[in-house]
């Protein structure tokens, strides 16, 4: 029996027309700066003693996650805020690659389309008074003519939710889904409440939160609890709410599953939960995983493993440039049929520690699907 091995990689950029499944030199993907960015006037608001958890007199908010999903199991945070004032460069508050010049927010993204659809909630991070809302822009896979007309619109937000929590702290939720924004200008929230839907409205090439926070329109890291020119390194004194433990991921396998053939990128940006079964007669078997925060250096082990445990295909892969998203495929055309019965995809990454800004990391994501005998 006669067999191709197929190997791909898929970079998802800020450019969009790249070749699908072809491997760019393309940068991390682009967001540009939310319409928001300098509030309007501030609206302040006396917190109530059944509101909790409250801002203290002259402190911060105690922020709950804005986004009502598990991090780290059906939400990630794709891009932190950027820390380094330096043009053409970019390092999050970790002194980490994970973001990009300019990024004035934290990117909480979900796995694809469908879940979209499904809707994942967007929460008020703490108490406050809606300040504006805009509704109305279509969830869609902007080009870039589409987003170059957001930016001169001042519409790169998409849909969106201002709140002032009080004490001069605001915050803007953008991207929202259209339709699902459930609040109105004045009106008071509370931590937790649901205010909308994560979506993929205006200048976004996925769905997800972009959530920023703001003292006297300066643009505050909730991970650091500094200001967006506080640079990087120091002790974090993060302003989510106590007990609340939202870590650091230097790097997320979020996505991963087999193919009966070459897997496309726009059907995974709908759904990317991989298929259970093959029908033994598929022309080729491919394994897939998407990947946020991927290094320059990290290295990439890819194995599919038929019924027998014997390697229907693998690759080897040392990464060429860090990225903010990656999909990478291993997989074989078939002549004939394939072996009925289970198969397994493992992908293996680490990475080598510098002692300083990067630690040994080692992460896998194994995922399985069964091959079914054709009827004769």
């Amino acid at each position: 029996m006669a067999f191709k091995l197929l190997i791909a990689v898929l970079t998802l950029s800020c450019c969009f027309g790249a070749p699908v499944w072809a491997q760019t030199s393309l940068p991390a993907e682009q967001e540009p700066a939310i319409e928001e960015k300098i509030p309007g006037p501030t609206m302040v608001q006396t917190p109530s003693k059944a509101q909790t958890p409250t801002p203290t007199p002259s402190g911060p908010p105690q922020l709950m996650m804005p986004a009502a999903c598990a991090l780290g199991t059906d939400c990630w945070v794709v891009n932190y805020i950027d820390t380094d004032t330096e043009k053409d460069s970019a390092r999050d508050y970790t002194c980490g690659p994970r973001t990009y010049d300019g990024h004035d927010g934290t990117d909480f993204a979900i796995r694809d389309r469908v879940a979209m659809d499904i809707g994942v909630g967007v929460v008020a991070a703490a108490n406050g008074r809606v300040v504006r809302v805009r509704d109305g822009q279509e969830d869609q896979q902007p080009t870039g003519e589409q987003i170059q007309t957001m930016l001169s619109s001042n519409l790169g937000c998409g849909n969106g939710v201002l709140i002032d929590h009080g004490n001069g702290w605001q915050s803007i939720s953008c991207h929202m889904k259209k339709g699902s924004i459930t609040v109105k200008p004045n009106q008071p929230v509370r931590a937790g409440e649901r205010i909308g839907e994560i979506g993929q409205s205006g200048a976004a090439e996925f769905p997800h939160l972009h959530f920023s926070l703001f003292k006297g329109g300066t643009i505050i890291d909730p991970f650091s609890g500094e200001a967006i020119d506080g640079g990087c390194g120091g002790t974090p004194q993060p302003l989510w709410l106590m007990g609340l433990t939202l870590p650091y991921e230097p790097v997320a396998l979020y996505a991963g599953g087999f193919t009966p053939g070459e897997p496309v990128l726009d059907g995974l940006r709908i759904d990317a939960t991989g298929a259970a079964t093959v029908r033994a007669d598929a022309p080729a078997l491919s394994f897939w995983v998407g990947i946020y925060g991927v290094r320059e250096g990290d290295v990439i082990h890819m194995t599919i493993t038929d019924p027998l445990g014997r390697v229907f295909a693998s690759r080897a892969i040392t990464q060429d440039k860090t990225r903010a998203r990656q999909f990478y495929y291993v997989g074989r055309k078939v002549r004939g049929t394939l072996m009925p019965g289970p198969y397994t995809g493992t992908l293996t990454l680490e990475r080598a520690g510098d002692g300083v800004t990067t630690d040994t990391i080692s992460r896998a994501l194994e995922r399985m699907v069964t091959v079914t005998s054709v009827e004769p």
